[in-house]
């Protein structure tokens, strides 16, 4: 995932809901510039990003903080506008909440939005695991869930592909695949699906920037999918995280329901170009920031211009506002609502099924890009 600086102002602009959601569940707001996603969350999830942000070096907790989202704190329900649709002078009054709230409406995580900075980002979510309820869980829900295992491939292979969005680089929008094609499909059916989310344009090799494949009539040809020498580089980047991502998991004792694999790669191609120039197209382990000794608790308030006002944002955390950097793809761990560190459990070998699963799909699409480069004669 990204590790450039991620900057944060004294106050959230006005939020609205996530645009595109290709997995997961509804309900997840971004801040107007995109950067900062506002997502419900139930008490274990927070938890367990404090616990990822407080680890010490020496934990092997700390490592995940490589593959997560940015944590940047807990929005905590305080109060609510009063009659917010009535027509009056403009001005709002903030009233105390009563009543039962159910808990993801209490607290929301804020976090980073891994496809930030990104022009046409192309967006898959993998569930991962062959476990798919939480030791809690009712019995019926249990069964069910069982079922939903045997019927998907998550139970044989450890991934089910969810949603995904594809760009083309003549389309200003994606290509969206629902989630329930992803229920739909087998085991033999996967690398086709993986071909579905990493297409492959015609050309061997990306245009010169800034330039575009013309018919003989001169008008632009549309091209889906990137050029074989930019995928077959997303493609080598990407199963080098998830080998690095499966071999950390594989040091963590715990048990991880209905979390998830976020990969977001350039559709753009002058874009991803660009970033062939930079010295990795993914996160690679940076100095961490200086942990923060509370809770990780952010106070929020609306202003009278209805704009969330974050309290207890520290002054270094305000940074000069710089471009973000642009990045070729991106692998995050994502939803852990039902993930639980247990001592003496050892790793979850259901998630590495899938992390292995995953690499077997990248790395037969990567050669079979390969052979569409062109080789160099002596």
């Amino acid at each position: 995932m990204s590790n450039s600086p991620l900057l944060l102002g004294p106050t959230i602009a006005a939020t609205r809901p996530l645009k595109v959601q290709v997995g997961g569940h509804a309900g997840i707001e971004t801040t107007e510039d995109d950067s900062l996603l506002i997502k419900p969350a139930l008490p274990r999830e927070i938890e367990f990003y404090q616990r990822i942000a407080a680890a010490g070096d020496h934990d092997e907790l700390s490592k995940l903080r490589n593959w997560t989202p940015k944590f940047l704190g807990v929005l905590k329900l305080e109060g609510q506008l009063k009659d917010s649709n009535a027509v009056g002078d403009g001005n709002m009054e903030i009233v105390p909440v009563h009543g039962n709230i159910v808990p993801e409406d209490k607290e929301r995580l804020v976090l980073e939005n891994v496809a930030y900075g990104f022009v046409k980002p192309c967006i898959l979510d993998v569930k991962l695991g062959t476990i798919l309820y939480d030791q809690d869980a009712p019995p019926e829900k249990q069964a069910r869930m069982i079922k939903v295992a045997h019927n998907t491939t998550s139970g044989e292979t450890g991934v089910r592909f969810t949603g995904f969005q594809v760009y083309g680089n003549d389309s200003s929008e994606p290509i969206l695949t629902p989630k329930s094609y992803g229920r739909s499909i087998k085991k033999e059916q996967l690398p086709d699906v993986t071909e579905m989310f990493f297409p492959v344009s015609s050309a061997p090799y990306p245009s010169p920037p800034n330039s575009t494949e013309t018919s003989d009539s001169g008008v632009s040809k549309p091209q889906s999918g990137l050029p074989a020498i930019l995928l077959h580089c997303v493609l080598t980047t990407l199963q080098a995280d998830l080998e690095e991502l499966k071999a950390t998991i594989a040091n963590i004792e715990m048990r991880m329901v209905g979390g998830s694999i976020l990969i977001v790669y350039e559709g753009d191609w002058e874009r991803a170009w660009k970033t062939l120039s930079m010295p990795s197209g993914t996160a690679t382990t940076e100095e961490e920031e200086e942990e923060e000794d509370d809770d990780d608790e952010v106070e929020v308030e609306i202003d009278e211009n209805g704009q969330l006002v974050l309290e207890s944002i520290p002054d270094e955390a305000i940074e000069e506002e710089e471009e973000h950097q642009a990045l070729l793809c991106s692998l995050s761990l994502i939803d852990f609502a039902h993930t639980r560190l247990i001592d003496g459990a050892g790793p979850d070998e259901g998630v590495l099924k899938g992390i292995q699963t995953m690499i077997d799909l990248l790395r037969q699409r990567k050669d079979k890009i390969a052979a569409m480069l062109p080789t160099c004669d002596a």
